[in-house]
């Protein structure tokens, strides 16, 4: 199930990440789309300042704002 009620906030990644789209460094910047759930995993798309859009776990990136904790718990019980 897809949940927008983090759309448009603001993160950033915590570590360096692969993707198959590219590299993010450490503290890139990107704006949440949605979060969901695949395969009992929660994901949250975010669409990067570098042009990417990609999956990514909670735990790979920060919320600015202060819902960072609640991040899977707000799309598990949707």
């Amino acid at each position: 199930m897809i949940d927008r009620t983090q759309v448009g906030t603001r993160c950033y990644t915590v570590h360096f990440i692969r993707t198959v789209k590219g590299d993010l460094p450490r503290g890139s910047y990107g704006t949440v789309l949605h979060t969901m759930e695949n395969l009992g995993r929660c994901l949250v798309l975010v669409h990067w300042d570098s042009g990417i859009t990609v999956p990514m776990f909670p735990d790979e990136i920060a919320l600015d704002s202060q819902d960072s904790l609640h991040l899977c718990e707000t799309a598990n019980a949707a």
